[in-house]
């Protein structure tokens, strides 16, 4: 534990309580929830933060140390504690810090001062109450005798300016990132007594801790050594963590060991549901009227393909003629929703068979008449020739016969 330190901050909100006019400004200007989150701190923490802080500009620091990473903004601090956002102001304006102490003493009221400031003592109640509660939660300074300039800009705004709106008012956050890089610089200098905001420390660091997927606690990160490093605890963490996983899978198991049969046999009966669905959707489904029309179609066929090689010339009128003799004998007739297709290529006749749906066949015998009767009449019109056309006569005109 590193040794000198003289300021001892609050671990908690009780002493602040204690007093109902402070809790009721603090309130007002929403610093209560800020005091309620201070809970205990950790002085080589704090130390090691302030040594690895690093300034980049007014508003932005970077911290690394033991692994963990941070970028502190004040809006980022203004997340974690609550405190609202206002006006950016610095501790080095004397002028502002002197017509702020000339506001906050009404006319006729005495006070002491000394080289360095007020004496909080002399301040009328509830103000030195008020003002000891500021220097112990918000400034963390380490001597609560004296009051400082830049003190009463908080306490006139505390006393005259509590109805200002959040815009107006100065704002807390500002004023604790540059106090964490003020405390940082001197302690680099060698004044380890200048580290204050432990709290706040280790609001800052909790929240970091707390963005992994895994969330680590605060009191293994602070048994860490300064050359400890968080990846042991992420792996800790997550060995653990796969530990419950298997844990809890056992007990599931063990719960569905204990289910009733007739629990288990509804879930064999959707599974195979689900099963026999998959199937349907991945093979398609032949019946056996569509796998009867198929047959139906090839035997069709046949005659076209055996007649093709027939040694009857024909010219081009004989074809067409041949063509839709041929059509009208193998083009079945079509009932419900079914659609003529020409009889040209096996496709358009599978394509009839799966879409339309043919006459209903009740007996064996029947079926072979048809097909019998099909086959006859598709030989008989491609056995007889088509008759030639005979040329037209024309009467000879009346002048001619004359």
């Amino acid at each position: 534990m590193p040794g000198g330190f003289i300021r001892r901050e609050p671990t908690d909100s009780t002493k602040l309580r204690e007093n109902q006019e402070v809790v009721e400004l603090f309130t007002r200007v929403q610093w209560i929830s800020f005091c309620d989150k201070l809970q205990g701190y950790d002085d080589e923490v704090a130390e090691e933060f302030l040594q690895a802080l690093r300034p980049k500009s007014k508003t932005l620091a970077t911290v690394t140390f033991r692994g963990l990473s941070l970028k502190i903004t004040p809006q980022y601090i203004s997340r974690i504690t609550e405190l609202p956002m206002g006006l950016s102001w610095e501790k080095d304006e004397r002028k502002l810090s002197q017509q702020a102490k000339k506001e906050f003493f009404p006319p006729g009221e005495e006070f002491s001062e000394d080289k360095n400031g007020v004496r909080r003592t002399s301040l009328s109640p509830p103000w030195d109450e008020v003002s000891l509660q500021i220097l112990r939660y918000i400034t963390c300074e380490g001597r609560f005798s004296i009051i400082y300039g830049y003190q009463f800009r908080l306490l006139t705004e505390l006393r005259h300016h509590s109805d200002l709106p959040v815009e107006k008012r100065l704002s807390i956050p500002y004023f604790l990132l540059q106090s964490l890089m003020e405390c940082a610089t001197k302690l680099k200098e060698g004044i380890p007594d200048q580290v204050a905001h432990h709290g706040l420390i280790k609001l800052l660091v909790e929240d970091a801790l707390h963005s992994y997927k895994v969330p680590l606690a605060w009191e293994a990160f602070r048994n860490l050594t300064k050359d400890g490093d968080i990846k042991m605890l992420t792996e800790e963490c997550s060995s653990s963590s796969s530990e419950d996983k298997e844990s809890v899978a056992k007990k599931r198991k063990e719960t569905g060991q204990k289910t009733t049969p007739s629990v288990q046999k509804k879930e064999k009966k959707q599974k195979q549901i689900k099963k026999d669905a998959e199937e349907r959707i991945e093979k398609p489904i032949y019946t056996a009227r569509e796998r009867r029309l198929q047959v139906r179609a090839e035997q069709v066929e046949k005659p076209h393909v055996s007649t093709s090689t027939s040694s009857v010339p024909a010219t081009k009128s004989q074809a067409k003629v041949h063509t839709e003799k041929q059509a009208k004998v193998a083009t079945p007739v079509a009932t419900g929703k079914q659609k003529r297709v020409s009889t040209g290529s096996p496709k358009t006749i599978k394509e009839r068979v799966s879409t339309g749906s043919l006459a209903k066949v009740k007996t064996k015998k029947e079926r072979a008449d048809i097909l019998e009767r099909e086959a006859a009449a598709v030989l008989a019109a491609l056995s007889t020739p088509p008759k030639p056309r005979e040329k037209r006569k024309r009467d000879t005109p009346l002048y001619f016969k004359a």
